[in-house]
C-alpha cells in the first residue's frame, strides 16, 4: 500500500505544481511554444524507452488497435491543448478541479455510449448532479470576480471555461479509450509510445502560425513542463496504480484541486479566494463519496440483490 500511495501523491502534486507554474508562465510564453517543446521531448522520451517493445510487437499490434490509437491521440491532443490554453485566462485551481470533477460527469454520460458492458450507480447520477451545482458555484466565482484571478473579464472568463469543459471531456474519453485499449489486450508501452504524435505536430503549427514566435522563450518552460507535467506524472501515476487499489488512486488524485490552491497562493498574480476554496472542499468530498460508492459495487459478487436495487435507482 505504502509504495503506491507515495507515487499517487507525487502525482497529485506534481499535476497542481504544473498548473499553478504553466498558469505563471502564459504571462509572458505563449501557450503553444511551451506545448510545442514539453510534448516533442515527452514523445521522443516515451519513444525511446518504449520504442523496442512496440518494435518487438510488430506492426500487427498498431494495425489491430489502430482506430482506439487514434482515438487516443485526439483525446490527448484536445486535454492539453485546452488544459494549457484555459490556464492563461482562469485561476489554476479553478482549472484542475473542473477538469477533474467534471470527469466523473462525463464518465457517466459516455461509458455506456463508449463501453457497452459499464453501468452507472444510482449515487454516481447523484453525486454528478450535485457536483454541477458546485461547478456552477465556480463558474459564477468567475464570472464575478470574486475567484483568486483579479480583474478577469467576462469575455477571458467564457473562453476560460469552454476550453476546460473542451478539457474535461477529452480527457474521460481519454480515459475510456484507454480501457477500451487495455481490456483488448493493447500492451502500455504501446499507448506511451504512440499517444503524443497528434498533440506535438498541433502545437507545433499552432506556435508556427503566432505573429512573433519565440522558441527562445519557450524552451526552459517547456521542458519544465515536460518534466513535472507530462512525462514524470504519467510514470508515477503507472506505479500507484500498480500497487494501490483503484478507490485509492481515485481519492489520491481528488486531493490535486486542493494542493493547487495552496500553491497558487505563492504566485503574486494571485490572491486568496474564501469562495473557491470551498467550491473546491465541496466537490472532492463529492468525487471522494462517488469514488468509495463506486468500489463498494465492484466488490460485490456479480448478481447480487443489492446491486441490483442500486443500478436501478
Amino acid at each position: 500500500m505504502r509504495r503506491g500511495l507515495v507515487p499517487l501523491l507525487g502525482y497529485a502534486v506534481l499535476t497542481a505544481a504544473m498548473d499553478v507554474y504553466a498558469g505563471n508562465q502564459f504571462e509572458s510564453v505563449s501557450p503553444a511554444g511551451i506545448a510545442a517543446v514539453s510534448f516533442t521531448l515527452t514523445m521522443l522520451f516515451f519513444l525511446a524507452v518504449q520504442g523496442r517493445r512496440v518494435r518487438s510487437a510488430g506492426p500487427g499490434e498498431l494495425h489491430a488497435h489502430r482506430r482506439d490509437l487514434v482515438a487516443i491521440n485526439i483525446t490527448t491532443a484536445v486535454t492539453w491543448l485546452a488544459t494549457l490554453y484555459a490556464l492563461a485566462y482562469l485561476e489554476p485551481a479553478i482549472v484542475n478541479v473542473l477538469g477533474l470533477a467534471l470527469g466523473p460527469v462525463i464518465a457517466v454520460l459516455a461509458g455506456p455510449l463508449l463501453r457497452k458492458d459499464s453501468r452507472v450507480l444510482g449515487v454516481e447520477v447523484a453525486v454528478s448532479i450535485g457536483i454541477c451545482g458546485l461547478l456552477a458555484g465556480l463558474v459564477w466565482v468567475s464570472f464575478s470576480g470574486r475567484s483568486g484571478l483579479a480583474g478577469i473579464t467576462v469575455s477571458d472568463a467564457v473562453i476560460g471555461l469552454v476550453l476546460t469543459v473542451a478539457c474535461a471531456v477529452g480527457s474521460s474519453v481519454n480515459i475510456i479509450y484507454m480501457k477500451r485499449l487495455s481490456d483488448a489486450g493493447c500492451a502500455p508501452g504501446t499507448v506511451l509510445a504512440t499517444r503524443f504524435f497528434l498533440m506535438s505536430a498541433l502545437a507545433w503549427v499552432l506556435f508556427g502560425l503566432e505573429r512573433h514566435p519565440d522558441l527562445g522563450a519557450a524552451l526552459l518552460p517547456g521542458v519544465v513542463v515536460a518534466v513535472i507535467g507530462v512525462a514524470t506524472p504519467i510514470y508515477v501515476l503507472q506505479i500507484g496504480i500498480k500497487h494501490t487499489e483503484p478507490i485509492t488512486t481515485s481519492l489520491v488524485i481528488a486531493l490535486s484541486p486542493l494542493m493547487a490552491f495552496t500553491m497558487q497562493l505563492a504566485d503574486g498574480r494571485l490572491r486568496f479566494s474564501a469562495f473557491t476554496l470551498v467550491g473546491i472542499i465541496g466537490v472532492v468530498v463529492l468525487v471522494a463519496v462517488g469514488a468509495l460508492v463506486r468500489d463498494r459495487a465492484d466488490r460485490r459478487p456479480a448478481g447480487s440483490g443489492s446491486e441490483k436495487s442500486e443500478v436501478s435507482q
